[in-house]
């Protein structure tokens, strides 16, 4: 127990440090020294830097999905579902933006670091969006033919919204906001039958 949590010590402090400093400019006895132990410590617990970053990493993503879903489950219909899935992802992300800087830059010279994290953070994404596929069709809300293409569907969905991620880089709040309830309309007005569908 002692151990777990001197591990979650680690990462937080580690945490701190890679949002300020970024991943190549971190040490481990920057790390180490942040908690006033030796370098030697660290190495006791993590093989590199690199593994303390895809831990810290993962807490994130965690985060960013737990919040995405409490707030998906707190709607009623599939519509508001999906446009909340996509405003609340990319609101938090937004507020962690200099994590998502450090993703976007350093662990692209670092890919093997996160590939699992990120597949695996993948796949509770697209289960999330056929769910709420699922439940909207199950509803009346959206078209029954969609079942039949759900992988293909799913996956457009999520590239969609990382799509609009990556204006995160360049583009303030305010104008993603905008763009994201456009495309969520878009994308609604897709996958209702044709009675239901009514552009914005």
């Amino acid at each position: 127990m002692k151990e777990e949590v001197f591990k979650e010590d680690i990462i937080r402090a580690a945490q701190k440090l890679f949002q300020a400093f970024g991943l190549k400019k971190t040490t481990m006895e920057d790390i180490a020294k942040s908690l006033g132990k030796g370098k030697s410590t660290l190495y006791y617990y993590y093989e590199s830097k690199e593994q303390i970053f895809a831990e810290v990493l993962q807490k994130e993503l965690e985060e960013v999905f737990e919040k995405t879903k409490i707030a998906v489950n707190a709607v009623n219909t599939a519509e508001e579902k999906l446009k909340t899935f996509a405003v609340t992802r990319i609101t938090v992300l937004g507020n962690m933006l200099n994590l998502y800087r450090l993703v976007c830059g350093d662990l692209m010279e670092q890919p093997t670091c996160t590939k699992n994290l990120f597949s695996e953070y993948a796949h509770q994404e697209k289960a999330l969006i056929e769910s709420i596929l699922e439940f909207g069709i199950l509803q009346g809300e959206f078209n029954p033919v969609l079942a039949q293409e759900m992988d293909i569907l799913t996956l457009v969905i999520v590239g969609s919204i990382r799509g609009i991620e990556r204006e995160l880089l360049t583009e303030n709040q305010a104008v993603l906001e905008h763009r994201i309830g456009a495309i969520s309309n878009l994308m609604v007005n897709g996958l209702k039958t044709k009675k239901q569908a009514t552009f914005q």
